[in-house]
């Protein structure tokens, strides 16, 4: 009898510690939906702590790092979830998380890599091509405001040197016996006339490439933004897609161990 009552309790202490790990992971999920990241990422933690192998809770933390501007704990922890994980659903949405991150961080060749291993797995999904393709475009955007600031300082340096050239012929002509001072005189007057149309002309000229490049940033800030506003949407939808997953897994366990 004392046998069959140990035999009964240890069981029962089994089946509450099973229970309890995804009891915390659910109290994580509420206090996440209820913006209250630090405590769902404690609760995260505790819940892998009782499960080392609870790959959906250690998603939803890095999630909950995600949120609180971690993006380098948050990285880590979805690699590991990556490289453990055998579920295709799971490693496709790790991944594009992982280029949300590294969008954040503003590591926008890391951030295209990781939609690129993410429409590996599933090409289907749509939101991970918007943001690949955004996030090219964002790219080529900066390349070629690099390649313009590129052109205006070799610009800037020709310009230094053609008025080198002019300031030695302006000695020459000052040291020139030949030239009458008031030749000399309407010489000198010319040049600053045509130098300071010159500066006008280049100060414009410079006043106008900077005002195309506030604008290109600008639109660059625009394009993350709509992005990043995309990605805070669609981060509901992966939530909902992986407490799916979990309470599935979650009833499959109970039918068994019942």
């Amino acid at each position: 009898m004392k046998q069959v009552i140990f035999v009964y309790i240890l069981f029962f202490t089994t089946f509450m510690f099973a229970q309890n790990e995804r009891q915390i992971a659910r109290d994580a999920n509420n206090s996440y939906n209820k913006g209250l990241f630090v405590d769902s990422e404690v609760d995260y933690r505790k819940s892998i702590l009782k499960n080392q192998e609870f790959e959906e809770a250690k998603f939803n933390l890095s999630d909950a790092l995600f949120k609180q501007d971690r993006y380098d704990e948050s990285i880590s922890l979805l690699k590991e979830v990556i490289s453990e994980t055998k579920d295709k659903n799971i490693k496709s949405d790790a991944y594009y998380n992982m280029g949300n991150n590294f969008l954040k961080k503003q590591e926008l060749e890391e951030a295209v890599e990781a939609y690129k291993n993410c429409l590996r797995i599933n090409p289907d999904d749509e939101q991970a091509r918007y943001n690949l393709s955004k996030t090219l475009s964002i790219m080529q955007k900066q390349n070629q405001e690099n390649s313009d600031e590129q052109d205006q300082e070799n610009s800037d340096e020709q310009d230094q040197n053609k008025n080198g050239g002019q300031t030695d012929g302006e000695e020459d002509l000052e040291n020139d016996k030949k030239k009458s001072d008031q030749t000399d005189s309407q010489d000198d007057s010319e040049g600053q006339k045509e130098s300071s149309q010159k500066q006008q002309d280049s100060d414009k000229n410079e006043q106008e490439n900077k005002n195309d490049q506030r604008q290109n940033v600008d639109l660059s800030k625009d394009d993350i933004e709509r992005i990043l506003d995309a990605l805070e949407r669609d981060e509901q939808r992966v939530q909902e897609e992986m407490q799916k997953r979990k309470m599935q897994t979650k009833s499959k366990q109970l039918e068994k161990d019942w």
